[in-house]
């Protein structure tokens, strides 16, 4: 066949300058670069607005891909605020470039920005915050978007909290903490973060370390609630009625199964409830003591004059 039969595509309109600096600015390869400018003839507004439409339809089609590798991270404003987040992905190798990197410490950014959660925010909401670090995307969902257009995976923010407790200080923890580029977030598979009040004047070193211990407890022993009182009447009338049901199935006698229940329910507040557990970090002599007593001779150590609170904690595990 003749030459001219042959369509042959002209890049003529997309010169090096152009290619490098939106290159530069959304992070997506070469190839999609000269796609976005050849569509929107050299526009470089209009091509980052392509790009990220075409970041939507990648992440559309990538939807179903299994996105269970990713990275949790952590990070502070000062002493009293610090945000918690996991951002998934498909592969470990993909949650361990720059650009990654870069994604969670923008999330972190827009999360230290926004008020205060009782709850981790979800997906849908966190896509909706501001993208607060550059003027490249509007939202985090844009950014996110452009990240799946250069990095070909299936990636999303899988939740996010803020803390603050303003008067008294945030401790945090990272189990095996990544060595990246970004050093003002902590990034690794496990995070946790504790909200500490009634830190005496000048002590706020000592308090910041022990807060410290907390989160790593956190970590250890792996609390469901902070005290018996965030259990609502339904789930402590479930777990006695699972309790009830065990001792009937084990032949008790009826007299002894009351007693038998409140012993085991005991059991469960300390299993599940930080107040409730035995401190795992102990290091002094004796018996490790429970967190609410711990709070009580730290304070006294501290010159308070009423035990620390625990305000809070926030633990996420990647992929759970």
């Amino acid at each position: 066949p003749r030459l001219s039969s042959f369509r042959i595509r002209s890049f003529g309109s997309v010169n090096m300058e152009q290619l490098k600096k939106l290159r530069g600015v959304s992070g997506a390869p070469i190839k999609d670069c000269k796609k976005a400018l050849e569509e929107t003839e050299g526009d470089m507004d209009a091509a980052l607005e392509w790009m990220r439409k075409q970041g939507t339809l990648v992440q559309g089609k990538r939807a179903d891909q299994e996105a269970s590798q990713g990275l949790v991270g952590l990070a502070f404003e000062g002493d009293d605020t610090a945000a918690l987040l996991e951002i998934s992905t498909e592969t470990d190798s993909a949650a361990r470039i720059d650009m990654f990197h870069t994604l969670m410490e923008g999330l972190a950014k827009s999360l230290l920005g926004e008020a205060n959660n009782k709850q981790p925010l979800d997906r849908s909401s966190l896509e909706g915050l501001a993208w607060v670090s550059d003027e490249k995307s509007p939202t985090v969902g844009d950014a996110v978007a452009q990240a799946v257009v250069a990095i070909r995976e299936n990636i999303f923010p899988r939740r996010g909290v803020r803390l603050s407790v303003p008067g008294g200080l945030v401790g945090g923890y990272v189990h095996n903490v990544l060595k990246t580029e970004v050093p003002d977030v902590r990034m690794g598979q496990i995070g946790v973060v504790v909200g500490l009040e009634g830190v005496p004047e000048g002590k706020l070193d000592d308090a910041k370390a022990l807060a410290h211990k907390l989160a790593m407890h956190v970590a250890a022993a792996k609390p469901e609630f902070l005290g018996k009182e965030e259990l609502s009447d339904e789930q402590r009338e479930r777990q006695e009625k699972l309790l009830t049901d065990i001792a009937m199935q084990e032949g008790k006698p009826e007299h002894a199964i009351e007693k038998m229940v409140k012993g085991r329910m005991n059991k469960f507040y300390q299993e599940t409830c930080l107040l409730e557990q035995t401190y795992l970090i102990y290091d002094g002599e004796g018996k490790a003591p429970a967190i609410k007593k711990l709070l009580k001779t730290e304070a006294e150590r501290l010159g308070a004059s009423e035990p620390l609170r625990i305000t809070a904690f926030h633990s996420f595990r990647l992929g759970q």
